[in-house]
This record gives C-alpha cells, sequence and structure tokens, in this order.
C-alpha cells in the first residue's frame, strides 16, 4: 500500500507523521521548530523530521504551515511567525533534500481536510472550519469547488473578520477583529482587563464556578463565539461549521452556553450543525498526508 509524509509545522514543534491511504499512523516523528532562529533552521529541523522516518517508503510529502499559501505552486506569499518564510517556495526548498513530491498548503485548511476525510465532517458537503488557539484560523470547504483560497491565496481568514468595529487591536493590524476576542489568548487579555490580574486561560476556565469575573469573561467569550458564528451561517450557508483547536479542549466548560447563545441571536440554526473537531494534534498530519495522496494523483 502507498504511504506518505503529513507534516503540520506548527510554532513550537513539527510533527510528522508516514500515513497510508487508511490514514493510518505508521510512524511518528517531531522536533522543536525554533521559529525564532529563522528560515534556514525551521528547514533544517523540517528535514531532521523527515529523517526520523522511512522517509525512502513514502511516494510523496504533504506541508502545512501557517500564513498565506499559494498551493499551486508551494509559495508562502506571507507569514508573520516565522524569520524569512514570507516568499519562501517551500516545496523547492524541501524537494532540495528530498526525491519525492512535496505539496504546501495553510495549516486550518489541512485541519478541514481531516476532519472531511476522516472525521466529524465526512458526512458533510459545505464545511466551515474555525480553529481557536493562539489565534483563530478558519477554511471553506466545497465539494464542487474544493478549498476557498481566494485572488490572493488570503480566502477563508476568518480570524480577521470585524467582529467589534473600532474594539482591540489585532496582530493583522486591524481592531476589532474575531481573533482578538475569541482565540484562547483572549480569555487571558479580558481577564486582566476587567481585573488586572494575569491568569492562564485553562485557569480562568477552572474558576467560573467561583470567580464572578471569570464568569463574566466566559459569558462574554461565549457570546463573541455566537455571533461569529451566525455571521459565518449567514455568509457561507455551510451545512456544518466545525471548532477545532486548542481550547476545544475545554469545551465541556463553554460549549453549551456558546450553542445556547447561537440559537437566541441567528435566525436559521436548524439546517445547520455546529460540531467540535475528531482530530487535535493529529489534524494536522493526517490533513498534510490527505494533500499529498490528492496531489500527486492529480499530477499537481
Amino acid at each position: 500500500m502507498d504511504k506518505v509524509i503529513g507534516i503540520d509545522l506548527g510554532g513550537t514543534k513539527i510533527n510528522a507523521c508516514l500515513i497510508n491511504k487508511n490514514g493510518d499512523i505508521l510512524q511518528r516523528s517531531n522536533v522543536e521548530t525554533q521559529a525564532k532562529r529563522g528560515k534556514d533552521t525551521v528547514l533544517s529541523n523540517i528535514k531532521k523530521s523527515i529523517m526520523k522516518l522511512d522517509y525512502k517508503d513514502a511516494i510523496a510529502i504533504g506541508i502545512g504551515t501557517p500564513g498565506f499559501i499559494d498551493a499551486e505552486n508551494g509559495i508562502i506569499t506571507f507569514a508573520g511567525n516565522i524569520e524569512g518564510w514570507t516568499g519562501l517556495n517551500l516545496k523547492h526548498a524541501v524537494e532540495e533534500f528530498v526525491d519525492i513530491p512535496v505539496f504546501v498548503e495553510n495549516d486550518a485548511n489541512i485541519a478541514l481536510l481531516a476532519e472531511k476525510w476522516l472525521g466529524t465532517g465526512k458526512n458533510y458537503e459545505d464545511i466551515v472550519m474555525v480553529t481557536l488557539g493562539t489565534g483563530v484560523g478558519g477554511a471553506v470547504y466545497n465539494e464542487k469547488s474544493g478549498l476557498l483560497s481566494g485572488s490572493h491565496f488570503q480566502g477563508a481568514e476568518l480570524g480577521h473578520i470585524i467582529l467589534h468595529p473600532g474594539g482591540d487591536y489585532c496582530t493583522c493590524g486591524q481592531y476589532g477583529c474575531v481573533e482578538a476576542y475569541c482565540a484562547g489568548s483572549a480569555l487571558v487579555k479580558a481577564y486582566e482587563k476587567l481585573t488586572g490580574q494575569v491568569l492562564s486561560g485553562e485557569d480562568i476556565l477552572k474558576n467560573v464556578s467561583k470567580d464572578l469575573a471569570a464568569q463574566k469573561v466566559l459569558e462574554n467569550y461565549q457570546a463573541d463565539l455566537a455571533y461569529f458564528l451566525t455571521s459565518l451561517r449567514n455568509i457561507f450557508d455551510p451545512s456544518a461549521i466545525i471548532i477545532g483547536g486548542g481550547v476545544i479542549n475545554s469545551k465541556e466548560i463553554w460549549w453549551d452556553g456558546m450553542i445556547e447563545k447561537f440559537k437566541e441571536v441567528c435566525n436559521k440554526t436548524e439546517s445547520i450543525d455546529i460540531l467540535p473537531a475528531k482530530f487535535l494534534n493529529d489534524s494536522g498530519v493526517i490533513g498534510a498526508g490527505k494533500i499529498a495522496f490528492e496531489r500527486i494523483n492529480n499530477g499537481k
């Protein structure tokens, strides 16, 4: 059976796996990203992650990376988290040390592909995915047209929809973005603004039953998510919205209240499913493996 390598380039770790056509993970490796050391170090670490696997058994490599991606050519058109990453032809850079084709895609897109292939989204034709983590990522998929990329490879940057006009500053340079209010880090900022104290997002959520300020932060967070989901439902008319990312690990605290608020503010809730992602840490490598299989078969 054919095998590929799926690579998930994260902010702290590079996860790489050897995967078969059924999506089974056969081998794993992970290496620190060392993003602050810049492009050359990160490329060296990608190479290390590949060499730890039986890479000669693979027919292709798929890589998921943050940023705006010209997926057809494998070029990172913009990425702010690794010095020298913007403008890099990642496909060619990795193909210099392997003799198999390499395919590159945005990290939120590959998370959606993992869910569509083997996860929560496999029975849906029109899907919007949101990843809640350090930032807010997004991906949009249609059975007929595939992934939304946009004319400048910036399509589905859902975290930069304006949620509160003139609101908090976002790292993209705008004010009031969804990311400034719905990322995991937004909980920390909101609690500090309210109390002057700095607690981790995990601690804030743990304290909601006994801390009125934490409770207020949570209620605002659930409302912001509900309004965000309402906009996504009205813009894209998907059959499902899938929510993933690190924040989903604490969904037992915030999920039900978010859904309740969504049903209150959205005028059409009966024709859409809001679902948690099945895959968390493995979504990146599984989705990257999926694009490797798809694109080598398509000759792209």
